[in-house]
């Protein structure tokens, strides 16, 4: 009875670390700064980490699924070159050209997926080398030039609001996680992909095309990263190739602080988008009380050090 009971508390503790510590910054940088906690600020902030939050859904899926994507970044950087030239320089029209970058997106992930299937390797390999290639793709789009003076239209999914207070890109934001979370959370596919990263053996000999649907979680996260890249691109209102690059390292450190497992088929959606603005909160309070980007890197690191200990320690029933 004692051991359940330590087991409830250390699983009660792996659910509300993430708000807590979310909680805890407010607090501390609203004691800080008076500048912090003001209308103003806590827009930016979500404003500012939308499509991050998007592309760390993305990045869960694919971790769920038993797999790591390093390519996300320069799939975000193609797509955003693209769609900004071809609206730009070729006057293609806004629906046209988000579709064409979201669908490029899917298309790139889901080679990734088909790779790693051909190939047999690892798939943090694999995107490694698809890396590279993405990246040269991005360059050769962008012919190393920035785009902008970009259609209203556009700039309008990334700046404009609805009744004047409610950012459409937090909205657009809002509606992909609680259609990703009930998927992964409330359906047979999402059940099929925690299935096929928890343990793929088991899941073949209980008739799940694992192949199958570790390809197509590829092709559901690029789906996903063509839309935050489009996020990011309107916000900004330009897009160079180094749009978007890095960012799968930020998805990648909110899923692991969030609980995700890097061997696949564990982690909760709603944590993840908690760990991605615990991030944005430190990014933004450190800004304030005059914290430059280094010292960010250090807490970053701390924070995901301090929650894995945490974590793991809880799990042993501590």
């Amino acid at each position: 009875m004692e051991k359940a009971k330590k087991r409830n508390f250390g699983d009660i503790f792996a659910d509300l670390s993430m708000p807590i510590l979310l909680v805890a910054l407010l607090v501390f940088f609203s004691i800080m700064s008076d500048k912090f906690l003001t209308p103003l600020n806590i827009t930016n902030i979500l404003v500012q980490n939308v499509h991050v939050a998007v592309c760390a859904s993305a990045v869960m899926i694919i971790m769920i699924s038993g797999g790591c994507d390093l390519s996300i970044g320069y799939q975000m950087s193609v797509a955003a070159v693209l769609v900004t030239k071809m609206m730009s320089v070729y006057h293609v029209p806004v629906v046209v050209s988000v579709i064409v970058g979201i669908l490029l997106c899917s298309l790139l992930g889901t080679f990734n997926g088909f790779m790693a299937l051909k190939l047999k390797s690892n798939t943090m390999i694999v995107t490694l080398g698809t890396m590279a290639i993405f990246q040269g793709i991005s360059y050769l789009i962008s012919e190393s030039k920035t785009y902008h003076n970009l259609p209203r239209a556009f700039m309008y999914i990334g700046q404009g609001r609805i009744f004047g207070w409610l950012p459409i890109n937090v909205l657009i934001m809002v509606i992909l996680v609680v259609a990703v979370g009930f998927v992964m959370g409330k359906t047979a596919v999402g059940r099929k992909v925690y299935a096929a990263g928890d343990n793929p053996e088991a899941a073949r000999l209980a008739g799940l095309n694992v192949a199958k649907i570790k390809v197509l979680s590829f092709t559901v996260a690029g789906l996903l990263v063509g839309i935050s890249a489009i996020l990011l691109s309107s916000r900004s209102g330009s897009a160079d190739s180094g749009t978007g690059v890095g960012i799968e390292f930020t998805g990648i450190t909110a899923c692991v602080l969030s609980g995700v497992a890097l061997k696949g088929g564990e982690g909760t959606l709603w944590k993840v988008i908690v760990a991605v603005f615990v991030l944005g909160v430190l990014a933004n309070g450190m800004q304030l009380i005059n914290l430059g980007t280094y010292p960010q890197y250090i807490a970053k690191g701390v924070i995901m050090l301090v929650s894995l200990y945490l974590t793991n320690k809880n799990a042993k029933g501590m």
